[in-house]
């Protein structure tokens, strides 16, 4: 945890973007004020290929520099997104999702950034997890999502309208803001006491299914694709099923053609392939036939990985795993070991020196063995809980990752995705963020992370 106030004590917010935005996977940022001044959040991110959701406040006072407004016109990008909640949002938070967030006092402006007295906190991924902050966090944004509009020229223009009339109506703000409640094109905001959260909370679920029901259908509909005759490669043996070839085509194509050292360019990808996504796959899947790469690693996760995950996790067997058992399970989960690895030594109990990756991993999972939910659930019981239980997978998943009950740190939506297409890849083939990120690539409008 790091006290941000800048030139106060040398800990600078523009410092602090040049260190998160390349470990970051996305940004969410609620700022309610944001100045043409200062575009480096927009700016980075776009230099930086990662998506971006912002949220700006909409009033008569034009919180959000037109200028900033038009930035994301121009773009036109799925992208960038900039929504905008009218009245009531002045909330200060920047979160490089998988890296770190910025809360405090500061909006995106010149003023803020280098000579105002400001103060915020930072927390780091990993202390996101460990407090339960990036559940509240992933709660903060659900809610201001709900309350937020989409921008569109309307609105650009209108703020324009009202920024070039400001010069010379500092004495008339009184005045202005009611003109302005008369025609206002989003209707005014009257405060959080008015919001239904249940109601708010059975949206976002509605749409998260509906995110995770489309991403399967198209996961299931490349499954029957790459594991068909004549397109599945001579060496995967038939009796795989099809849902762990998908996952493993969506691998290869990820790190062997998306990849480039440490860039990872998938919407570059996007832009380019989904104009026809269909050419895209067909391209892809005859590269993955001919297998002219270096497919040992496949080749474990396929004949060894993926029949001892089965194995592990099925359905009396997963709630009588001894501990080494279900470390020797999570050290087969690419999520996991992946999260794993980023771990700090500390955390772990390891000496502060480089560690080999898979002592993190062991580490990881000797931690994870003794945690429990809010309500005392155990990792056993949350994983048969997400694989075996009753209900929706999508519900299942959602719970598990939102509710008191179920959630326990550091396991998300990624490797609980991946650990139920490991159970029952004749069902739900194998996804994490990188299988999101394949199927991006290839041009498919998916969601990162669902």
């Amino acid at each position: 945890m790091r006290f941000i106030t800048g030139p106060l004590n040398k800990q600078l917010l523009h410092n602090l973007l040049i260190e998160m935005i390349d470990d970051c996977t996305r940004v969410r940022a609620a700022v309610a004020y944001a100045s043409r001044d200062n575009m480096q959040l927009f700016e980075a991110c776009a230099k930086h290929l990662k998506p971006l959701e912002f949220y700006g406040r909409y009033d008569y006072t034009v919180a959000v520099d037109p200028s900033v407004l038009r930035w994301f016109l121009d773009k036109a990008s799925p992208n960038y997104e900039c929504r905008l909640v009218p009245d009531i949002l002045h909330a200060k938070v920047i979160w490089w999702v998988d890296a770190g967030a910025y809360i405090g006092s500061a909006n995106l402006s010149d003023r803020a950034w280098i000579s105002n007295i400001e103060a915020g906190t930072f927390l780091s991924h990993d202390e996101l997890v460990e407090t339960g902050m990036g559940l509240e966090l992933q709660r903060f944004f659900d809610d201001v999502e709900d309350r937020a509009r989409p921008l569109t020229r309307e609105i650009y223009l209108e703020q324009l309208r009202l920024s070039e009339r400001r010069a010379d109506l500092s004495k008339r703000d009184y005045d202005l803001e009611q003109q302005f409640d008369k025609s206002r094109l989003l209707p005014k905001n009257q405060g959080l006491v008015f919001v239904d959260t249940k109601r708010s909370s059975e949206k976002r679920f509605q749409k998260f299914e509906q995110d995770w029901n489309d991403t399967l259908q198209v996961m299931r509909a490349i499954a029957s694709r790459v594991s068909a005759p004549g397109i599945k490669p001579a060496w995967i043996e038939t009796t795989v099923a099809a849902g762990v070839q998908a996952d493993q085509f969506l691998h290869a194509y990820y790190y062997k053609q998306v990849k480039d050292g440490n860039r990872h360019p998938y919407e570059e990808f996007f832009s380019k392939n989904s104009k026809n996504p269909e050419l895209a796959l067909r391209d892809a899947l005859e590269w993955w036939k001919q297998a002219d790469f270096d497919h040992s690693f496949e080749e474990r996760t396929i004949y060894d990985w993926s029949p001892r995950l089965r194995e592990l996790l099925s359905r009396d067997r997963i709630l009588r795993l001894t501990e080494d058992e279900f470390i020797d399970a999570i050290s087969r989960v690419h999520a996991i070991r992946d999260h794993a690895v980023k771990q700090e030594n500390e955390h772990l109990g390891l000496p502060d020196s480089p560690q080999a990756g898979d002592d993190k991993v062991q580490k990881f999972g000797e931690w994870l063995w003794q945690q429990r939910s809010h309500d005392g659930k155990s990792i056993l019981d949350l994983l048969n809980y997400v694989v075996w239980g009753n209900g929706s997978v999508a519900a299942r998943l959602w719970n598990a990752i939102r509710s008191e009950q179920w959630a326990i740190p550091h396991i998300g939506l990624s490797s609980l995705g991946e650990i139920v297409g490991w159970a029952r890849p004749d069902e739900f083939p194998p996804r994490n963020m990188r299988t999101s990120k394949g199927l991006r690539a290839l041009g498919y409008n998916v969601r990162i992370g669902v």
